[in-house]
């Protein structure tokens, strides 16, 4: 893995221009995303790293790092690592028909070997997915916070719909993995508020396959189920993203978003990390709870304590009485 030496917790946040001002040039950088929600802003990796303020994040920016994959030497592993995974999914014949063109995987296998292949391929890149994460985090522009890495990983096989079709029960539990999700929260269900996620693309990302975003709900009271907006709510108008294999898309986990129906005819290959802008802040009304890790931790001695401060947050008290009480 390649990427610069940047700490993840060292330097000062890059202050947000002034109100009416232009943003200054930053080298790499297509434009400097400004503070509050808008539409996707585009930046690329420079010569001193990612030019990206997850404060302009946590804000409510939309920012695709072009190429952030590539600029940390991973997006061969990955792309070579789902290759495998189609192949030990499907006949040799099908499989050597997918070859390198995933987004066509759908042509050669059923819903059950797609299913297959995205089982496998979290296995295979669980490892390899905690050093994109810390590599990523590495080559940010300094913070002025320090960040916790989350070990969640999302693989997001989401064929077109007419091939996978109603799913049934059998796809039960993979909204968002394999079938569409609903409009919703991260921090509804388990999530911290100040988290952002890294929504990173393998293959292309078109407009029908992607996530929607709606800006203008960006941290306003909603009504939900917990898991999912309810109707009748006004949440104005939704912002599409496409995106190029190796792109990383960078958004606030207090976004409203959900995923499209496919309606194009390419699979969409997507994996997700998160991580955590200082100390990570649970909702109390969270229905669940995941940890952050402190990755200063790591290759210690001391590393079976990683998610110590997490754990200690009301959020991590809250879990632990709630696995308690379960088990009486």
């Amino acid at each position: 893995m390649t990427g610069p030496d940047a700490g993840p917790d060292a330097g000062a946040a890059v202050p947000g221009p002034a109100p009416g001002s232009a943003p200054g040039p930053v080298p790499g950088a297509a434009s400097r995303p400004p503070a509050g929600p808008a539409a996707l802003h585009t930046v690329e990796p420079g010569p001193y790293g990612i030019p990206v303020s997850l404060r302009h994040v946590l804000d409510g920016a939309l920012v695709a790092v072009k190429g952030g994959l590539r600029h940390i030497g991973a997006l061969g592993t990955i792309r070579r690592e789902a290759v495998r995974a189609v192949a030990a999914a499907l006949p040799a014949a099908e499989a050597s028909r997918v070859s390198g063109a995933l987004e066509n995987v759908h042509r050669h296998a059923d819903t059950a070997q797609i299913e297959a292949v995205r089982t496998d391929l979290e296995t295979r890149l669980r490892p390899f997915s905690r050093t994109v994460l810390h590599d990523v985090a590495g080559a940010l522009e300094p913070q002025g916070a320090r960040l916790y890495l989350s070990g969640h990983l999302g693989i997001r096989v989401m064929p077109p719909q007419r091939s996978v079709g109603s799913g049934g029960g059998e796809l039960a539990g993979l909204e968002g993995f394999l079938t569409p999700r609903d409009a919703h929260v991260d921090s509804w269900f388990n999530t911290a508020v100040n988290s952002v996620n890294l929504w990173m693309a393998v293959g292309p990302v078109r407009s029908g396959n992607g996530l929607l975003f709606y800006p203008d709900a960006y941290r306003r009271p909603l009504r939900h189920d917990g898991h999912t907006l309810l109707p009748g709510q006004r949440i104005g108008a939704p912002v599409d993203i496409e995106l190029e294999p190796g792109d990383i898309l960078l958004f606030a986990g207090d976004h409203l978003h959900a995923s499209q129906p496919n309606a194009t005819d390419e699979t969409r290959f997507v994996i997700t990390k998160r991580l955590c802008v200082g100390v990570p802040r649970y909702p109390s009304r969270a229905t669940g709870w995941v940890p952050y890790e402190d990755p200063r931790l790591w290759g210690t001695r001391w590393e079976r304590w990683a998610t110590w401060r997490s754990r200690l947050t009301p959020g991590g008290v809250r879990d632990a009485l709630r696995t308690a009480r379960g088990r009486t």
